[in-house]
This record gives C-alpha cells, sequence and structure tokens, in this order.
C-alpha cells in the first residue's frame, strides 16, 4: 500500500505529465502531414521534429505507468470499503475509469487503427479534462493534509506531548509520538485504514477530547474489518494525530456554525437592556460589571489550560473574544459540555467561567 505522500506527488506529477503531453501534441499537430503509401498511417506522415515526437511518446509512457500503479492502488481498496461511498470518492473513481478507457482508445487507434487517427488530439483534451477533474477531487485534500505547518508549531506540540503523557505515555513515548515522522504515520493509519469503514467527514466532524479519541480508536481496533486491521503501534500514532488535528478541526466547525455577530455599541447595547461601561465592556442591569484580580486566579486558570486545551489551542480563545460580553461565557462553556463533550464538572465548570470572564470581560 502507498504511503499518502507517494500517492499525493504520484498524483501531482500524473497532472504535470498531462498537460505537459497534451499542450507538446497540440504543437506538434501543427506541423502538416505528407503522404506515405507505405506507411501504417492512411492519413500520411507527420512532419514535425522526431525529436519532439519521441518525447510526447515518452510522456506518454510514464502517464501511463503512473496510471496502471495509481489503479493498482485504488481498484482494491474499492472493494475494501464497509461503508456506501461519499459522492467525492465516487466521482473519482469514475473519472479514473473514463481515463482508463480513453488511453485505451488512443492506444488502439496508434498501434491499429490509424484511420481514426484524426480523433486522436480530441482524446487527448478529454484525458486531459478527466485529469484535471481527479485532480481536483484529491490533490487539494492531500495538500491540506500534509500541511504539518499548524500542526508541528512549537506550542501545538507541546500540547500534544502534554495531552499524550496524561493518557498514560511516558515523555519519551509523547516525544516520540509529535515528531514529524510519527505524525505522518498517524495520518496515514486514519486516511488508509480509518476511511475503510468511515467517511473521513464523519470522523473529522465532531472534534473530540484526547481520552475519547483514544477511546474510540481502540474501539475501532477491536472491530473485524475487510482491510487492514489498526494495530497496537497504530493506536498512539492516530490519536496523536487526531489530538493534534483537533484545534484545526474546532476552528473549522466554529467558522461553519457560529455567526459573526458585532460588538455592540452603546445604543445597541442599551437596547439589550446592558449598561456599557467606560472601558467598552457591557453588563446586564441587574448584574453590574464585576472587577477581579486575573493574578489571583492560578487555580483557575490552570484548569482552564488543562481543560479546554484537549480541543483548543488557548490563544484562540482571546480571538474568540472578540466582540463578546462576560455574559456570552456561561454559555459557550456549557455548549462545549452539551455538543462537544467536554469532559467538565460543575465545580469545574464555575472555575473555568470565573476565569473566562475575569480574562476575556
Amino acid at each position: 500500500m502507498l504511503s499518502t505522500t507517494v500517492s499525493m506527488w504520484l498524483g501531482i506529477c500524473f497532472v504535470g505529465i498531462g498537460i505537459a503531453a497534451v499542450i507538446l501534441q497540440a504543437w506538434l499537430w501543427s506541423f502538416p502531414m505528407v503522404p506515405d503509401p507505405d506507411g501504417p498511417d492512411p492519413n500520411g506522415k507527420s512532419t514535425a521534429p522526431p525529436f519532439w515526437t519521441a518525447a510526447h511518446r515518452i510522456l506518454g509512457l510514464f502517464f501511463v505507468l503512473i496510471y496502471v500503479v495509481m489503479m493498482i492502488e485504488m481498484v482494491p481498496r474499492l472493494w475494501e470499503y464497509q461503508i456506501e461511498l461519499p459522492a467525492r470518492t465516487v466521482m473519482h473513481a469514475c473519472m479514473g475509469i473514463v481515463i482508463g478507457v480513453l488511453l485505451v482508445v488512443k492506444i488502439g487507434i496508434i498501434r491499429w487503427f490509424q484511420h481514426f487517427g484524426q480523433s486522436l488530439p480530441s482524446i487527448g483534451l478529454g484525458i486531459l479534462i478527466c485529469t484535471i477533474i481527479l485532480a481536483t477531487l484529491s490533490i487539494p485534500f492531500a495538500l491540506q493534509a500534509h500541511d504539518f505547518g499548524s500542526l508541528s508549531n512549537p506550542d501545538n506540540l507541546a500540547r500534544v506531548k502534554a495531552k499524550m503523557a496524561s493518557l498514560g505515555y511516558t515523555t519519551e513515548e509523547a516525544e516520540e509520538l509529535t515528531s514529524e515522522r510519527s505524525l505522518s504515520m498517524g495520518r496515514d493509519v486514519l486516511t488508509q485504514k480509518c476511511k475503510m469503514c468511515h467517511d473521513m467527514r464523519k470522523v473529522l466532524n465532531k472534534p473530540r477530547t484526547p481520552e475519547k479519541w483514544l477511546k474510540v480508536v481502540r474501539s475501532m481496533a477491536r472491530k473485524p474489518t475487510m482491510g487492514e486491521p489498526i494495530t497496537d503501534d497504530d493506536i498512539p500514532r492516530v490519536t496523536a494525530y487526531l489530538v493534534a488535528i483537533s484545534p484545526a478541526l474546532v476552528q473549522s466547525k466554529r467558522e461553519r456554525t457560529t455567526p459573526v455577530t458585532p460588538p455592540l455599541g452603546n445604543e445597541e447595547a442599551a437596547k439589550a437592556g446592558q449598561t456599557p461601561t467606560a472601558s467598552g465592556e457591557t453588563a446586564s442591569d441587574d448584574q453590574p460589571s464585576k472587577k477581579i484580580d486575573v493574578e489571583s486566579l492560578t487555580k483557575e486558570k490552570a484548569l482552564f489550560e488543562e481543560r479546554c486545551s484537549d480541543c483548543h489551542e488557548i490563544d484562540t480563545v482571546a480571538e474568540y473574544a472578540q466582540g463578546e460580553t462576560r455574559e456570552k461565557w456561561p454559555v459557550v462553556v456549557q455548549q462545549m459540555i452539551d455538543d462537544e463533550e467536554a469532559e467538565i464538572s460543575d465545580e469545574e465548570r464555575a472555575k473555568i467561567i470565573q476565569y473566562l470572564e475575569a480574562r476575556y470581560p
């Protein structure tokens, strides 16, 4: 089974070679044909430069070789899927099949049915269109999956190390699990093994705490599968990768579901029953704004960082707080408990809200 890295680069080469071959083909067909009574092609013989004709054939050979390798990788996996294929995967498979049919037709014309030679440019263009569609359906997602820029920043790696240590892994194991090599292996497990039974959109649509990710992965590893099973070595690697991408999943989900609301001005605050303060804060008429010394809330701050960093990068909280008032924090924390299944007790909830109201009023 090819790694996602190899598959990604093969796909990029596939598109690049396809574009180069079609452009070269268009240029070669601009040269006139001359009669060739003894030749195999009844349309005659091209006057195009032999060197560039040979270059076009070499590009075509590499294109076919990459296609065969990718089909050897893709077709068996279609039989292993234990879910109804999502629309993107179906379209991806259809484009792959159409390219194969067009390649067989083109090779057949070149080798045995030269009297259809005038149709070769149209067939080449059809192959290119299908290749572009195929690439559009796969390469952007592959590039996004390989973007370790946000995953491997020091703050996120430190967070993942701490979370893996809290799951019972040693410091040395947590260090190894957050290496780029291990994160890459965890991503491969997710994209190659997990999606045999799950649509990736369903897997990644619901961010989870590290404890729940580990529980889910262990549960999946015990289930029977038609494909390659998740091994004991795979479990911590894919868990670390899921923990690493959780902040991005939370951010993506929030952008999809949370409407953007501008901060209330004095007039809007008055209409909403809130009293604007000199610092720009607002407070309800029956619950005036309280000034709390943030520095004194050391335990509350530590609890906030421990619990909320399960799914968030702490720095994103300040971004989320823009334009909001302190009355919003109880709603936000409760939403994390109800919708995201954050493991926060009632006592911890009160302390976290107290810190958030003081730190981000």
